[in-house]
């Protein structure tokens, strides 16, 4: 990494094809790296109507636990969280100044994405809604590199990640 550039690895991609999963694999990987789920993030209610995401409350509380961060002398932050357009990304990315920000889709195939909704048993409704997102991202990919987990167990998800996540 160029001088005094903060590496954030944001791994993005709809819902259920293993973003959660996979940051807390490459965090335990590299334990001087800070991780982040930008769910947890935006824990706040209610959320505004012109924000129904709450991206404007994950994005401030991402800049503040970044900074924190950074001053602790963290390698690197892994953060992870639907994007759904290059739009709502720049909204994040703006946040967090002097950083080198990664954007690493993952995708999987349509049936294996409904299948690890349903594995997991909560928020199943939202599986068809997640199969939609993903072939959205596949028309408009914004992110600096793709990954596909189809198949894949997390621990070789972030191998791949790892080789093309350029800190």
């Amino acid at each position: 990494m160029a001088g005094d550039r903060f590496p954030v690895l944001w791994l993005c991609g709809p819902s259920g094809v293993g973003k959660s999963t996979v940051g807390w694999e490459i965090h335990t990987q590299l334990p001087r790296t800070g991780y982040l789920d930008t769910d947890q993030l935006g824990l706040c209610s209610p959320v505004p109507a012109d924000d129904p995401a709450n991206h404007r409350v994950k994005a401030a509380n991402l800049a503040a636990m970044w900074s924190a961060y950074r001053t602790v002398g963290r390698d690197g932050l892994i953060v992870s969280g639907i994007l759904e357009s290059a739009t709502v990304a720049r909204g994040y990315t703006s946040a967090l100044p002097g950083a080198a920000v990664t954007l690493c889709r993952l995708r999987v195939r349509s049936r294996e994405l409904r299948d690890r909704i349903h594995r997991r048993g909560w928020l199943t409704e939202l599986a068809d809604a997640s199969v939609r997102a993903a072939e959205a991202m596949d028309r408009d990919d914004f992110a600096d590199v793709c990954v596909d987990t189809t198949g894949l167990s997390a621990v070789a998800v972030a191998r791949l990640v790892l080789e093309r996540w350029a800190r």
